[in-house]
């Protein structure tokens, strides 16, 4: 059988073709997984530069200026007497008078109640006789002295003698005044413990006196406040039941010792020409007059989870934590007393997220 060279010829030329074919098949998909390859090594490079690069936190900053407020501020306070006291009795023995009723008003030195005092009397009018045989004793003996008729010794003796029934005398006499009970002050007699007939012993309380021509606020302040209130201030005194009246009072006494609740016990002494009666409420008015300088952030800049006080200071785009020390709060913004200086930028908004150390981005700045 005659070979068909033209259809060997045919045959080969299609294999030749499907070799190209293949081997530009496999070129193309070498080329793809090449290509995939250094996009997965470029990805990789990328997420170590990131990894190594610090992540940048969008957030607001302040550059802290000086702000001038008032330091006025108000504390609610009670009314108390100018002065109060238990009288209380120096004597020992039966009430003969009784001089007051509850509600008086009494002037100082008034007489409230007396002790009977006919024994003290009695005692009185002895002890001055003998007073008087011992004066006359020793002027006796000092001119026995003068004519060499007696000792030093009996003149000595008969000077002690009349020097003692001076004493007793006195004694008596003192105890005779204190037989009767006074009023220390011009004041309101709130409470009367005595009658007629009763029987009375040096401590025992006879009645209550209170002074309210003048009156005392007693206020709490915190030691934030109570660090701008000094003795003689003017305070303004607002009483809540006669809220369109105020009155000039002046601090007498801040204590420095704290109570168990850190406020610190200021009184404020002013007159009472409200006619107002102690335990009344009453609001203090303070510094209304003053101003000052101070640095003021917002609450939105404290560093909630720091143990004390602090806020983020912005140094070269990063944050720095800062610690402050705060002072009076005013609305959305709070006073920095320590820790900050003018002009220095910090966090305003935004430190929820970051991280001491970081890199910032300031989207917004506020002046």
């Amino acid at each position: 059988m005659p070979i068909n060279f033209g259809l060997l010829k045919v045959k080969k030329m299609k294999n030749s073709i499907k070799i190209i074919i293949t081997v530009a098949l496999v070129g193309i998909v070498a080329g793809a997984l090449a290509l995939q390859l250094r996009h997965s090594q470029q990805a990789k490079m990328k997420e170590a530069l990131d990894a190594q690069s610090p992540i940048s936190i969008t957030v607001e900053s302040l550059t802290l200026q000086p702000q001038q407020v008032s330091k006025n501020f108000s504390i609610q306070g009670i009314t108390q007497p100018f002065q109060e006291v238990v009288v209380a009795s120096e004597a020992t023995g039966k009430i003969s008078q009784v001089f007051i009723r509850q509600g008086d008003v009494v002037k100082a030195g008034a007489p409230l109640c007396r002790v009977d005092a006919k024994l003290k009397e009695i005692e009185l009018k002895a002890a001055t006789v003998q007073l008087e045989k011992a004066k006359r004793d020793y002027e006796k003996f000092v001119a026995l002295q003068a004519a060499s008729n007696i000792s030093v010794a009996e003149v000595e003796s008969a000077q002690v003698q009349m020097m003692q029934w001076s004493y007793n005398v006195q004694s008596i006499e003192q105890q005779i005044k204190e037989s009767t009970i006074y009023a220390p002050f011009q004041g309101m007699i709130i409470e009367k413990a005595v009658d007629v007939g009763g029987y009375l012993q040096a401590g025992t309380p006879v009645a209550t006196l209170v002074n309210i021509q003048k009156l005392k606020a007693q206020v709490w302040l915190n030691e934030g406040a109570v660090s701008n209130v000094h003795i003689n201030d003017a305070v303004r005194i607002q009483l809540d039941a006669l809220p369109a009246v105020s009155i000039k009072g002046r601090v007498r006494f801040v204590n420095p010792k704290a109570n168990e609740a850190g406020k610190f016990q200021v009184l404020i002494e002013f007159d009472n020409t409200m006619h107002a009666s102690a335990g009344m409420s009453l609001r203090a008015f303070f510094n209304e007059q003053q101003t000052t300088d101070v640095l003021m952030i917002p609450k939105t800049a404290l560093v909630l989870n720091s143990e004390t006080p602090a806020v983020f200071v912005i140094e070269n785009n990063q944050a720095k934590l800062q610690p402050i020390t705060l002072g009076n709060s005013r609305s959305d913004q709070v006073e920095v007393t320590q820790g900050l200086s003018a002009n220095t930028t910090i966090v305003s908004r935004g430190v929820e997220n970051v991280i001491e150390g970081q890199t910032l981005h300031i989207i917004q700045s506020n002046h």
